[in-house]
Formats: C-alpha cells, sequence, structure tokens
C-alpha cells in the first residue's frame, strides 16, 4: 500500500494478516501474474526466471570480475533491485499491493513456521496464489532430468530452529558492511533450505527455496527476501546509508537499470518499511 505521499509502505506478513484488504489486493497482483504466459515479461514465470532458471542472474556471495581481479559481493543490493523492479510489476497488477516482510525471529514464527497466509494450500475454496507459484520444467543438466512443469512445493523444518532476535540483533551490531553481509547472507542462505527442506516421504525430493534454479518461484521467496532487505534499511539506520566500500558504489546491478549508489536510500526508491510493534502510549503529561 501507499501512504498520501506516494511512497509505497513495506509490512509484516504478521500485520497483513490483521488487514483483509491489502492482502487480498497482495493474492490479486500474485495471481494476476501466475495466470499470464510465462513468455510475457509481465509474468511470474518471468520474474522468477531472472533469479535462477533460465536466466540465473541473481547474485550470491562473491565473485571475481566486474573489470577488476578482486571479490566483490552485491548481494543485498542486487537483490534490492530485484525486489523493486518485481514490486512495481506487481503493483501494475494491482495498485495496492506491496511485498510483505516474513519475520521469522517473531513468537509466531518459533510457534508455527510459514505465515498461515503463504502456508494455507486455498483461501475461499480457491487455490492460494501465495502458497505455490508455477514453476517450468527445467531441461536436463540444469535441473532434475525429466522434470515436468508444477507448481512449487515446500517442505518447511523445525520453526524452534528459525534465527532468534538475539542473534539478528548480534548482526545489526556489526559496524563493517562487509561483515554485516556475509553473516546476514548465511542466515539468508540458511533460510532457504529450512524453507524448502526434504520431503519426509519421499527423501530424494527437496523444497524449491532450497534450491537457486527454483526459488524465486515459490511465493514465500519475495516475502523472505523483503525481511533481508529491511534488516538491511535498520541496519543503515544505525551506521549509515552511504556504509558501503566506495569501490563497490559504482557497480552496476544487471539486468537492472541500477548502480549500487542508486538503491543505498529505499526513500529514493519510493519506498519505506513499517514500524514493526507498535509505539508505546505517551503517559499522561503535567
Amino acid at each position: 500500500m501507499a501512504n498520501g505521499t506516494g511512497v509505497t509502505i513495506r509490512s509484516s506478513v504478521e500485520s497483513l494478516e490483521r488487514a483483509p484488504a491489502p492482502l487480498a489486493a497482495l493474492r490479486d497482483a500474485y495471481e494476476k501474474m501466475q495466470r499470464l504466459n510465462p513468455a510475457d515479461n509481465r509474468s511470474w514465470n518471468y520474474w522468477a526466471g531472472l533469479h535462477g532458471f533460465p536466466q540465473w542472474q541473481c547474485w550470491h556471495h562473491g565473485r571475481v570480475g566486474m573489470g577488476r581481479e578482486r571479490p566483490y559481493n552485491l548481494f543485498l543490493p542486487w537483490h534490492r533491485a530485484y525486489l523493486l523492479y518485481f514490486e512495481n510489476n506487481a503493483r501494475d497488477q494491482n495498485g495496492a499491493a506491496a511485498i510483505p516482510w516474513w519475520d521469522w525471529t517473531s513468537a509466531t514464527a518459533h510457534e508455527i513456521g510459514l505465515p498461515r497466509s503463504f502456508a494455507a494450500a486455498r483461501v475461499g475454496n480457491q487455490p492460494n496464489p501465495l502458497h505455490a507459484g508455477p514453476a517450468p520444467r527445467i531441461p536436463p543438466g540444469r535441473g532434475q532430468p525429466g522434470e515436468a512443469a508444477r507448481d512449487t512445493v515446500r517442505f518447511p523444518g523445525d520453526p524452534a530452529e528459525l534465527p532468534t532476535t538475539e542473534r539478528i540483533e548480534a548482526i545489526l551490531g556489526l559496524t563493517s558492511f562487509t561483515d554485516f553481509q556475509i553473516q546476514l547472507e548465511d542466515v539468508h542462505d540458511f533460510l532457504h533450505g529450512w524453507t524448502g527442506g526434504i520431503n519426509p516421504n519421499d527423501p530424494s525430493e527437496g523444497g524449491d527455496m532450497g534450491a537457486v534454479a527454483r526459488a524465486a518461484f515459490d511465493p514465500i521467496f519475495w516475502s523472505h527476501h523483503c525481511m533481508i532487505d529491511r534488516l538491511w534499511y535498520l541496519w543503515e539506520l544505525r551506521h549509515g546509508v552511504e556504509n558501503v566500500p566506495p569501490d563497490y558504489k559504482d557497480r552496476t546491478l544487471a539486468p537492472f537499470a541500477l548502480t549500487v549508489e542508486d538503491v543505498l536510500d529505499v526513500r529514493r526508491l519510493g519506498y519505506e518499511y513499517a514500524q514493526s510493534v507498535s509505539p508505546p502510549v505517551p503517559g499522561p503529561t503535567d
């Protein structure tokens, strides 16, 4: 949703579950994208396919190159640009839609695991577009040979294994962007594996979130990465928006028409994160 200034406000999934209209707008946007022809550059398959199969554009961990023989890790900036473009496309389908963050540190997450709005297979006797997304067939050599087109699946782990607020607070306390990004990416990797999991009835089958090729086809991918982006935003509030290595700033976040410098301030990108908890009620004044 947007506030009066036109800035998109991203809320938590848990708060969205208490707000029927914004949740319905998100479902509507995702459903419309999922129904489009996969060849359409507005479709679910097109945007998910940028991350893994078939385009493999995602940035994870360090690489060597970018014109210099040194490692770069543009994990956080690249995924911020990716979320922005995806969200803008979703808002073209429903102008009230905004990606919510999945707070896997919350007490509710540690009790039930996946958010209820994403775990339910059906809503109103219709397939729930937050539960699964269409995934394409991956040819031999790029995934599981002979795999047919199907909807995404998940086999999430034990909710007690999810990251704690104490661990995240320790990561947010790191003053070096490089250290912060490395440790946050490790948490990110764990969540992908936890969410995808392994089919208890067929150990040879893993959930899609656990595979780079298919992860972005699962609707929970976007809310997981929204949480990661929000944590970077919170880190920036503490340690400064410009607190990245200077030679990162002109790096291009291909295929998006943005550089690292362009994505450092979320307000300039047109969105903001809502408070996750209500502010304290003021006491009586004299």
